[in-house]
Formats: structure tokens, sequence, C-alpha cells
């Protein structure tokens, strides 16, 4: 027997993707589907989609470009999560030391005046103004920062 070429066999091979398919009712009910029509019973050949064209899939060039472009975002990316990061520890910083003054004004709640130093070195005493402004400054930043 004579061996046909592989391109010949590979052009017919849509052509054998195409074979028909039957359907058909036996005596009991059930329905059957074939490739070949069922001896002496009448069959209804069934029209199938063709396949998707080879070209409809998705080709190297447009992968290896999804690729790049996500391997172009990723440093982006790396940089924001790292800057989130350093914000939401700055934040858990700032949220510690006013909690730590709010601490130490309560203790120093009727014991004894605060006192205050200018940039100079001037030492004053804090009034009662000033200490409950800035008690109000710190809780603001406590319900800011604090999570």
């Amino acid at each position: 027997m004579a061996r046909l070429p592989a391109f010949v066999v590979l052009a017919l091979l849509p052509l054998v993707a195409q074979a028909e398919v039957y359907r058909w009712t036996d005596a009991k009910g059930q329905r059957h589907y074939s490739q070949f029509p069922p001896p002496g019973a009448q069959a209804r050949t069934l029209a199938l989609a063709p396949p998707p064209p080879a070209s409809a899939a998705p080709n190297q060039e447009s992968l290896n470009r999804i690729l790049d472009e996500s391997d172009k975002a990723e440093p982006k990316i790396r940089e924001e999560a790292a800057k989130a990061a350093e914000d939401q520890a700055r934040r858990q910083q700032q949220c510690h030391q006013a909690r730590e003054q709010i601490a130490y004004m309560d203790a120093m709640t009727g014991r004894r005046r605060m006192t205050t130093t200018d940039e100079q070195g001037n030492v004053s005493r804090v009034t009662d103004e000033q200490a409950t402004a800035r008690r109000a400054e710190l809780e603001g930043l406590v319900a800011s920062s604090c999570n």
C-alpha cells in the first residue's frame, strides 16, 4: 500500500473533523448520537458549527506582549506597596507617640504644672488653654492615625 505524504494527511484532517453526526431515537425512546447512521433506522443529521480557525487562538506574540506589560507593571506595584507599608509604619508611630503624650498629660494632671521648652531653650509653663488645645490635637492624631 502506498503511503500518503504527511502534508496531504494534514491537509485532509479538517475534513475529518467536519464529519457528520447522526441522531436517532430507538424503540425504547432513548436518544443516540453517532458518526454513522443506524442500519435500518431513520436518523437525523445534525448541523454542527465548524471548529474555530487556528488564527482565533491567542498567538505567542500577544501572550509575550501581555507578559512584558505585566513585568513592566510589577516594579511600580512593589514601589506602591513599599510606600503604603512606610505610611502605615509612620501612622503607627504617630499613634504610639500621641497615646504616650496623652497618658503623660493624664498622669501630670493635678500633680504639677507642665512646662514646655522653645527653640532658644526658654522654659515656660503651659496654660490650661494650651493644655486643652494640645490634648484635643493629640486626640485628633489618635483618631486619624490609630486603626
